[in-house]
């Protein structure tokens, strides 16, 4: 609750060019005149939300914002590049987390921004099977490595739905998918430069990091499928799940790459 009304906050802060809270209250208080609001600036209003000074859910603010930003509730309910959505969003429900998968269309997808996106959505066909979204998604991440080419946060976004709909598929019947290359994904999009600067302006990274890690290791420790087909002893889980790509065995895919490098984690960005 705290970090989505926090991530909102900044998330609308960056839209309109604020620097810092304070800003926005002044531009909040400038545009909401014809709205008829009291003053929230000289109250602390927005400050004490983005520091979690709060015990309830803020739903009338999030309303009050609503008139000011049509997507503010989207935002907040399922976060910037739906990444709360992928996160949380009911797995067992094939429309929660498959269309987040951008790559089951076009291996493009993850870099378009919103508006492009819904744009074209509509005139996209020959959709890919979930086997082929999860094997092009990370062949373009690799590609993208190989080029530094920036990520975005569709990408973390994609990299997510993809593990948690492989994790939902995989109890039902052993799946023939590289779940592990899903989980890959996740930790090249955390590494990564761009992915950890935005997350980190929510002061979002760590619990994502934490929750992604916590995910796994969970999921190593009841799954046994899962973790047969990784390849990976009891006592090897903790350290494979901060760090995969160092982990794993090396295959003609990863053969050629530094995976220091791959991994840049939060204290190189």
């Amino acid at each position: 609750m705290k970090l989505q009304t926090r991530t909102l906050i900044r998330f609308l802060m960056k839209r309109i060019g604020c620097e810092n809270v304070n800003q926005f209250g002044i531009w909040v208080n400038c545009e909401s005149v014809r709205l008829g609001w009291k003053d929230t600036h000289n109250s602390n209003k927005w400050r004490k939300l983005d520091d979690g000074d709060f015990i309830r859910p803020p739903v009338k603010l999030v309303q009050m914002l609503g008139q000011l930003f049509d997507d503010a509730a989207h935002i907040y309910i399922n976060g910037p590049a739906n990444l709360w959505q992928s996160l949380w969003g009911d797995a067992t429900d094939p429309n929660v987390l498959w269309p987040l998968c951008r790559t089951r269309f076009s291996n493009y997808g993850p870099w378009l921004d919103e508006t492009t996106w819904e744009a074209i959505q509509s005139e996209l066909c020959n959709e890919r099977t979930f086997y082929e979204t999860i094997r092009a998604f990370e062949g373009e991440l690799l590609l993208a490595i190989a080029y530094e080419e920036p990520l975005t946060l569709n990408h973390l976004t994609e990299a997510i739905a993809l593990y948690r709909l492989h994790q939902i598929t995989n109890t039902l019947t052993v799946s023939n998918v590289d779940g592990a290359g899903a989980y890959r994904c996740i930790q090249i999009c955390l590494g990564n430069k761009g992915v950890y600067r935005e997350l980190q302006s929510y002061l979002a990274f760590d619990f994502i990091h934490a929750e992604l890690v916590k995910m796994e290791r969970r999921r190593l420790v009841a799954e046994r499928s899962y973790r047969l087909s990784i390849g990976i002893e009891q006592n090897l889980i903790d350290k494979y799940v901060e760090n995969p790509l160092a982990c794993i065995e090396e295959d003609d895919r990863w053969r050629k790459l530094d995976f220091d490098w791959v991994f840049l984690g939060p204290e190189a960005a």
